[in-house]
């Protein structure tokens, strides 16, 4: 009897760890699929502001850094702003580079222009505290509709 409750014991604290790993990768796998989401939503807007009016302002070379709630991020729309927020959040950076002439693009003034979208977050362990930092890239070109 002592050996089967002991075996049973050794089991039982086997698979509440595994439960512990499973929920910190659960949490892992959101955070970064809510920056993924961030980041090409950032894309998606660029690039219909592109094929609108390509000499935007918001097109204009340079890098801007919003800060997005992390329990705001659903149902395809998001609340970031320029100021960094309370709680678990994201930073989004987004950098636009010209380049042009000689590399596919057209000459000037309507140059392609580079775009790089990172988002960083701390996603929440298993345990409820905040984990390493992490970030996620994404990279586009964008060039004007002819």
């Amino acid at each position: 009897m002592l050996v089967a409750t002991a075996l049973l014991t050794v089991g039982l604290l086997g698979i509440a760890t595994g439960f512990q790993y499973a929920a910190s990768g659960v949490a892992t796998g959101g955070g970064e699929t809510a920056a993924v989401f961030l980041a090409e939503q950032r894309i998606e807007q660029l690039r219909a502001q592109a094929m609108t009016d390509f000499s935007a302002a918001a097109l204009d070379a340079g890098t801007t850094t919003e800060y997005c709630l992390s329990g705001t991020i659903s149902g395809g729309s998001s609340n970031c702003d320029a100021m960094p927020v309370a709680g678990p959040s994201y930073g989004r950076t987004t950098t636009i580079t010209d380049f042009g002439g000689g590399t596919g693009c057209p000459a000037t003034p309507l140059w392609c222009k580079q775009v790089q979208v990172r988002v960083r977050y701390r996603p929440v362990t298993g345990a409820g505290d905040l984990s390493q930092p992490r970030a996620v890239d994404v990279f586009t070109v964008l060039g004007p509709r002819t």
